[in-house]
């Protein structure tokens, strides 16, 4: 892959918990984690069960590197720190190896530092291995929605920056935008955008259509070559009377293909799976919200896409 290409693979598709097995086989049962590669910068939104198989096929990436013991550099961005986003962390295999740099990003939480829940989420109660154990360089920052983070070719370690004071050079830098979404109980999700040379994706799981719909969502996503959007249920369990989905912070297909068509992006992904949701079901979902927006996918387990 050249380095000017945005490259995208699907590592995790599923919300709330893992559904291994044979009825999830065609799309996958990890939960939620997407590899994305910019200008030779390696980003990674979430940290899903996904990312354990990302993470094994890295130790062979980076064992393959002519001076393997060189600091290798990872951007990990979280959308918020439910368990079915952070639940690989702890067996993520390259935040063992020192020479590796993890350079992590994500929301507060009541006012919490990222790095203070990621810490207790790895206490000795919840976790065989505390986040002070492992051995990879970790730089945990929090952030706010007036911030963005610039990478530039030149240099390894991603620069946060305020969005008013941003000096991006299109042709050289890879630039990650957030919106904060307060679709999803009770603190929200960061929606990002990931952009370079022109191309860009939307990575939106975890968020609700709003009556009208999410006219906030539609303008971040203008244009986008490639939108990620929660797709978790179909509309007749959103609006089910006997158990309503609304509220969950979840959409459903139909919510994703209109943001998707208002929003005049490329190409729709499905996401966030609802773990009921069988290969047939997931199928069917894909079918139906082709017939609302063609250029539709339902979010797999090793998808890729080149732009």
């Amino acid at each position: 892959m050249g380095s000017t290409n945005l490259y995208v693979r699907f590592w995790g598709v599923r919300g709330s918990y893992p559904v291994p097995g044979p009825s999830t086989l065609r799309y996958g049962g990890n939960t939620a984690c997407v590899e994305i590669r910019a200008k030779n910068h390696l980003i990674i939104i979430d940290a899903g069960t996904g990312i354990i198989n990302l993470g094994n096929l890295l130790l062979k990436e980076i064992g393959a590197r002519k001076n393997s013991q060189s600091p290798f550099y990872i951007t990990l961005l979280f959308s918020h720190t439910h368990n079915d986003h952070i639940q690989g962390l702890p067996f993520f295999a390259p935040a063992y190896l020192p020479h590796c740099v993890l350079n992590i990003f994500g929301p507060r939480s009541f006012s919490e530092n990222l790095d203070n829940i990621l810490g207790r989420s790895m206490q000795p109660q919840n976790s065989p291995v505390e986040l002070e154990e492992l051995a990879a360089q970790l730089n945990i920052q929090s952030l706010t929605e007036n911030q963005l983070l610039i990478l530039n070719s030149n240099k390894e370690e991603p620069s946060v920056v305020l969005k008013n004071g941003a000096k991006i050079q299109a042709s050289s830098d890879v630039v990650v935008k957030l919106m904060r979404s307060y679709a999803h109980p009770k603190i929200g999700v960061f929606v990002f955008r990931v952009e370079v040379n022109g191309k860009s994706v939307v990575y939106a799981t975890d968020t609700e259509g709003y009556v009208g719909h999410d006219s906030r969502l539609i303008e971040y996503s203008k244009n986008a070559d490639l939108l990620i959007h929660d797709a978790q249920y179909d509309p007749q369990e959103y609006l089910d009377p006997a158990f309503p989905k609304q509220g969950f912070g979840h959409s459903t297909y139909e919510m994703a293909a209109h943001v998707a068509k208002a929003a005049n992006v490329k190409h729709l992904v499905l996401f966030h799976h609802d773990p009921l949701h069988d290969d047939h079901k997931l199928a069917d979902m894909e079918a139906r919200t082709r017939e609302l927006f063609p250029n539709s996918t339902a979010g797999a387990e090793g998808l890729e896409f080149t732009f």
